[in-house]
């Protein structure tokens, strides 16, 4: 299956050399040019999208503490950040992927509400499969390599942590039970 991988430098390391077609973007890159450049990279089918940046955490929102860092608000990509006031942007790549992976801290987290809005609404106006886990996320952003005294700045993330689930276009949701990651 071919592969897209949009990737905010802003998360260090680089993508592995064969893993996709990569799309770099950083803070000063309008959301608009982003969506537009992964969808007209979208030339096969079936074709899978991988987005890799930071994810948005907090003890707070609404004006209400919470004891424990949460994740759901979205995710630092490009200029203005996806979030959940600007999801629906996602409705460019409407129909174009067999399913999207969010490698981020948190974007399927409760902060916002128990029923996980912005994954939700992500899969809906994307209508597609949308991977996400509720939880922070290790990654590596390069390695070490002593016998080589070289370093590899291969962006890693390894296993997921905490629990990952599947967000469906009709607003299901169900747990993602593979251990299967894009960016092994």
């Amino acid at each position: 299956m071919a592969r897209i991988i949009l990737h905010d430098t802003r998360l260090n390391g680089k993508v592995e050399a064969g893993l996709g077609r990569v799309i770099q973007v950083d803070g000063n890159t309008p959301l608009s040019q982003a969506l537009s450049s992964v969808a007209a990279a979208a030339t096969s089918s079936p074709v899978e999208l991988v987005i890799a940046c930071h994810g948005y955490m907090s003890h707070e929102y609404d004006r209400a503490s919470h004891a424990e860092l949460s994740g759901g608000q979205g995710l630092q990509l490009c200029r203005e950040s996806l979030l959940l006031g600007n999801v629906s942007s996602v409705g460019a790549w409407k129909d174009l992927f067999t399913r999207i992976w969010l490698m981020a801290c948190g974007p399927a987290g409760t902060l916002v509400h128990n029923s996980r809005p912005f994954c939700r609404e992500f899969a809906h106006y994307a209508n597609t499969i949308v991977i996400a886990s509720e939880r922070a996320q290790t990654y590596h952003p390069g390695t070490y390599d002593s016998a080589q005294l070289v370093s590899r700045p291969v962006l890693r993330f390894g296993a997921w942590e905490g629990r990952v689930f599947l967000f469906f276009p009709d607003g299901t949701v169900s747990d993602f039970v593979q251990s299967e990651s894009p960016l092994p």
